[in-house]
């Protein structure tokens, strides 16, 4: 058997707000602080790429679609790093990769440079997706696990917000501004790969006792309840991407409010998603991922369902369906994001995990690059078709993922010795 890669679980660690464990202080910092560069960088990037490269926003736009297709045949690559050679390293390689992509680009714009930095942007991001939940699952207990996938998301969404706030109020929209925009960013990623160092190095996982050999081994495309997981999780976050885009134009062109209100819905949102993660996963913790998810897709239906009645009401009461149906989906949001992260990284065997979590990856960048054509191929925000579509959407992976547990841990050594 594997030694357990947290001996002393609560050296190192603050009692109360965040989780138990070697490292955590190391983990949510690094988190935070890639999250904090991503957040300054992400808002701007397509002005970014526009005004460095020459071309077109439109061109940019398909340019760095392709970008993001291009980057998923690598994870399957990352996923076997992740395994042999732990998280650890493949987070800090992920960062390092993400700085040298914006320094290259930065100093050699133009379109080859944004193909190939584009590519490697998307390889960073994704394989930094791949990594962090392994590290948490690697790290924490098995009673603390779900608290730190949770503490991987208020980290991420702390510091995408603060880092849109202070990309607001010091980006500035020319092309030296940009130049400073790429160098912040790729010095995030620096520290974030500082920062990972500090991080407890883990095992590769080890088989189970009993486990198949690795000719047997159920592949993640073969896993049914695994691929249902994840099926379920990409289409719930091309929803919600699609929601994103399609929201803003659907407030302000449709409804006619106040630019203010789109500010409104969106800081209700990030304000629940940094808040509640760690507080709501004790109270998830009790209840099955899987029908935790499936709840989590229908609450995405109420603020689909509310759209699409403020198109029928005065402005004022369409803000507080809006607001109220925002409220909803953002709990939804949680409780998806929780039970997908906790099954997902459950449901696999220990010493594959890692090419689990990259072929979700892949999955899941597949949605990302397909959102925007969801949201623009339909008849458009002016029409419920949008909404009651994405409805559909949702409904359908919540009833992919309906019922889907945990596997019960085996019996152990001494408890088989005891039975024989």
């Amino acid at each position: 058997m594997t030694p357990p890669t947290t001996s002393a679980p609560d050296v190192g660690a603050p009692a109360g707000f965040l989780p138990r464990g070697r490292g955590v202080v190391w983990f949510g910092a690094s988190g935070f602080v890639n999250a904090l560069g991503t957040g300054f960088f992400y808002p701007f990037s397509l002005l970014f790429f526009t005004s460095l490269s020459g071309l077109s926003l439109r061109a940019v736009g398909v340019a760095l679609t392709i970008t993001t297709l291009l980057a998923l045949p690598g994870l399957f690559v990352v996923g076997r790093l992740a395994d042999r050679c732990g998280p650890r390293t493949v987070l800090v390689a992920a960062s390092a990769v993400r700085a040298l992509a914006l320094v290259a680009f930065v100093s050699v714009p133009g379109v080859w440079p944004l193909v190939l930095g584009g590519t490697a942007l998307a390889l960073g991001n994704r394989a930094e997706q791949v990594a962090t939940p392994l590290l948490a699952a690697r790290l924490a207990h098995e009673e603390q696990r779900s608290r730190w996938l949770a503490l991987s998301r208020v980290t991420f969404n702390g510091g995408m917000g603060a880092g849109a706030l202070l990309a607001a109020v010091f980006v500035v929209d020319t092309a030296s501004g940009f130049v400073v925009l790429g160098l912040v960013n790729a010095a995030s990623f620096v520290m974030t790969a500082v920062l990972c160092l500090g991080l407890p190095t883990t095992p590769p996982g080890a088989p189970a006792e009993g486990a198949r050999p690795a000719h047997a081994r159920i592949r993640p495309w073969k896993h049914r309840a695994f691929v249902r997981v994840a099926s379920a999780n990409a289409l719930l976050w091309a929803a919600a991407l699609a929601m994103e885009s399609a929201l803003p134009v659907f407030v302000l062109r449709e409804l006619a409010l106040p630019s203010w209100t789109v500010g409104v819905l969106f800081a209700v949102n990030t304000a629940l998603l940094t808040a509640l993660p760690l507080p709501l996963s004790r109270l998830l913790d009790r209840l099955r991922p899987g029908h935790v998810l499936a709840v989590g897709g229908l609450c995405y239906v109420v603020l689909f369902a509310a759209a699409a009645l403020a198109r029928t009401v005065s402005p004022t009461v369409a803000l507080v369906v809006l607001t109220a149906g925002m409220t909803v989906y953002t709990i939804g949001e949680l409780a998806v994001s929780q039970a997908s992260l906790v099954l997902l990284t459950g449901l696999p065997p220990d010493e594959e995990r890692g090419t689990y979590l990259a072929s979700n990856q892949v999955l899941v960048g597949i949605a990302t690059a397909l959102a925007p054509l969801l949201a623009t191929s339909l008849p458009g925000v002016r029409s419920a078709a949008l909404w009651w579509a994405l409805a559909g959407w949702s409904l359908a992976a919540g009833l992919l993922a309906r019922g889907i547990d945990l596997p019960r841990p085996g019996p152990t050594p001494e408890a088989k010795g005891r039975v024989s």
